[in-house]
């Protein structure tokens, strides 16, 4: 039977300069370093607390993490069906323009709207908030500087991002140098924590007391679907960077055996890296010191079982330096994917978003839109607890268009059955992560308050993308000048 490939030339009606080829030269331990960098992330170190007093209860706590897991592991099966199929860069960009074809382009629009809008300036800012938690554990405040404690975290984390913006402005290799340094350091602070957790199961530091957190472990379990959708939504932020590998399937050697030992490698990798941190955790943290930790769950650890000059200061700036480096990386893909959608007229005033800076050759333009939008965000929401309230809002639209781009995983099953699938995944698989994306978007207006405050955020900021694409896109006329006309120089 004779089938088809994957064609973009006909996907887009603007000219945008074509990358250039590039060959499998990534190994089987290439393609599974990818996902393990791209996943391991602060949220490990800040969000298990605020996991376990959703869910009420150790024993749950431990199969939100397990469930974030499975669904994980299914999303990144799923995609490498879609980047086998469609090898070509920019991430669900491409999925989107060949499966949605009408109206034209609208839901390329949208995920590029999303992730400029509110995804990455909500990651940037909320990393931005948490080297200030953090920096405020290692160093009190103290005195009058109290009074004025949500005005100078904010301060902390704007004059974070300001420093971030400066770095990648001025140079374009700063980020790409150190992202496998700042990845290599969250795998060695991981990993002490989970080797600290063994060393306490051992009997290893009789000095510390036996919370006997799961004496247990179900006790207090909440009954409540609407905790539970935002508790699996904070798991998927920890875990989200499942789905980059399929972006580099056109890079990967023998993808047809590598990419599922890549993903299996990888994601079991994460997985069991974060489950064993958070056994730790509960191995020398009551249950209820947990949940009251809110951000700086591991350094409360450490203090706990190191004393506080390690605790508080030693792995409390190593945590700084790392949540620095990851919104130091987040800033710059936040910058590239803006860049690229100038390039394909997705915002207004595409022909200043889409040059480069004649001497420093970095997207100026586009960092300081980015650098604009991420302040406002990290200044914007009162009171002092707004990271868990920035990460909710900047999941939810995530979560949606994963579920829309594996729906369209399906249409394609029907619509091209004569399509080239050297990868077929298991028909369940979508199913659980369109399943879940269901779950994790609805269930959060049900409870009201901040939960549903955040999905609301994340609902009208899509909402507001359509009567976007209609002027910038579907009437690019309004917009003064000719969609052909802006130059990707």
């Amino acid at each position: 039977m004779d089938t088809k490939t994957f064609d973009s030339s006909s996907l887009v009606d603007v000219e945008v300069a074509p990358a250039a080829g590039l060959s499998r030269t990534m190994s089987l331990w290439g393609g599974t370093s990818l996902i393990i960098g791209c996943m391991v992330g602060t949220g490990v170190f800040s969000n298990g607390g605020r996991i376990l007093a959703l869910v009420g209860s150790p024993g749950m706590a431990m199969i939100i993490w397990f469930t974030g897991a499975l669904v994980s592991l299914a999303g990144a099966f799923s995609y490498t069906e879609l980047g086998m199929m469609m090898p070509e860069s920019g991430g669900d960009l491409p999925y989107l323009e060949f499966i949605y074809r009408k109206p034209k382009q609208l839901m390329a629009f949208l995920y590029c709207w999303c992730r400029i809008v509110l995804v990455h300036t909500g990651y940037t800012a909320a990393l931005g908030t948490v080297v200030a938690i953090y920096l405020k554990y290692a160093f009190p405040l103290a005195g009058a500087a109290l009074d004025y404690e949500e005005w100078v975290t904010k301060a902390i984390a704007v004059a974070t991002i300001t420093t971030v913006f400066c770095l990648l402005a001025f140079s374009n290799t700063i980020a790409t140098k150190s992202t496998s340094i700042i990845t290599a350091l969250k795998l060695v602070i991981i990993l002490f924590v989970v080797v600290t957790g063994i060393v306490m199961a051992a009997g290893g530091f009789p000095s510390v007391p036996n919370p006997s957190t799961f004496a247990d472990s179900f006790e207090g379990t909440s009954t409540s679907p609407g905790d539970y959708a935002t508790a699996l939504l904070t798991v998927f932020f920890c875990y989200d960077g499942w789905s980059y590998l399929s972006t580099a399937m056109g890079e990967l050697k023998d993808p047809q055996r590598n990419a599922p030992r890549a993903i299996v490698g990888g994601v079991s990798t994460v997985s069991a890296l974060y489950i064993g941190a958070n056994l730790a955790y509960l191995s020398a943290l009551s249950a209820s010191d947990v949940k009251g930790s809110k951000e700086v769950l591991a350094a409360e650890f450490a203090t706990r079982v190191y004393g506080e000059v390690f605790g508080k200061k030693v792995m409390a700036l190593l945590i700084t330096f790392s949540a620095y480096g990851t919104c130091l990386a987040i800033s710059f893909a936040a910058s590239r994917v803006l860049f690229e959608a100038a390039r394909r007229e997705f915002v207004p005033f595409a022909s200043t978003f889409s040059k480069l800076h004649p001497r420093f050759g970095t997207p100026f333009n586009a960092l300081v839109l980015h650098y604009v939008m991420s302040v406002v965000l990290a200044i914007a929401p009162p009171g002092l607890d707004t990271f868990f309230f920035i990460c909710d809002a900047a999941q939810w639209p995530v979560w949606v268009l994963y579920s829309i781009t594996l729906v369209g995983l399906l249409v394609l099953r029907r619509r091209e059955p004569l399509m080239d699938r050297p990868f077929r995944v298991w028909l369940v698989a979508p199913l659980i992560v369109i399943a879940a994306g269901i779950f994790v978007s609805v269930l959060p207006f049900t409870q009201g308050g901040k939960q549903a405050l955040a999905a609301g955020i994340g609902l009208v900021c899509m909402a507001l993308g359509i009567p976007a694409y209609y002027f910038v896109v579907y009437r690019p006329q309004s917009r003064g000048f000719k969609r052909a006309a802006s130059s990707a120089n």
